[in-house]
């Protein structure tokens, strides 16, 4: 895909095709939804999440743990890296999460970025609205655990409007949300 076409997100028919291969109903639900993560997560947990761990610091654009951000957010010289996890009352953590982010917009963003709570609810709180446009899904290393299972995950273009905030990248805990892929057929 050109950066334009990463930018805009899948096409729909790509979009459609990845999400299919997942065999979990559930998993596919997750995957495809444009809306706030937590408030799914919380649905699927029956419980109320919270942030367990997080960090962020600046960094240069190029310094990021998610490859395309740079390209996908045009350019800037400094980014938010946010680092965290979504956990439940037990102490489970449900996902892992990174955003990488713009410095140069509007300031209430970066004070989320920076803030203590989940991204999504945090950004609607201070009247940013979010909208999210899929870049890629597909399975990777759990990372808090070596050794396990691939696990589903997401990576999203965050914007305000038609102004990019930033990317963010969810990993999904394989314990809970099941990574399976679909045989693939006519192979």
């Amino acid at each position: 895909m050109t950066t334009t076409e990463r930018t805009a997100g899948f096409a729909s028919q790509e979009r459609t095709d990845a999400i299919a291969r997942f065999a979990s109903p559930a998993t596919r639900l997750l995957l495809a939804g444009d809306g706030l993560t937590t408030t799914s997560l919380q649905a699927w947990a029956r419980a109320p999440l919270s942030v367990g761990t997080l960090e962020w610091q600046v960094r240069g654009d190029r310094d990021t743990p998610i490859a395309l951000a740079p390209a996908v957010l045009g350019g800037p010289d400094r980014v938010v890296v946010r680092s965290s996890t979504l956990v439940d009352p037990a102490g489970t953590v449900w996902s892992a999460n990174v955003v990488v982010g713009r410095l140069d917009v509007d300031p209430r963003t970066t004070a989320c970025l920076q803030g203590a709570g989940p991204l999504g609810p945090e950004l609607h709180r201070a009247g940013v609205s979010g909208h999210r446009s899929l870049l890629d899904i597909g399975r990777m290393p759990w990372p808090l655990v070596r050794g396990t299972a691939p696990a589903a995950y997401r990576i999203c273009l965050l914007r305000h409007g038609a102004e990019p905030l930033g990317v963010v990248r969810e990993i999904f805990n394989p314990a809970l949300v099941d990574p399976r892929l679909l045989p693939e057929r006519g192979r």
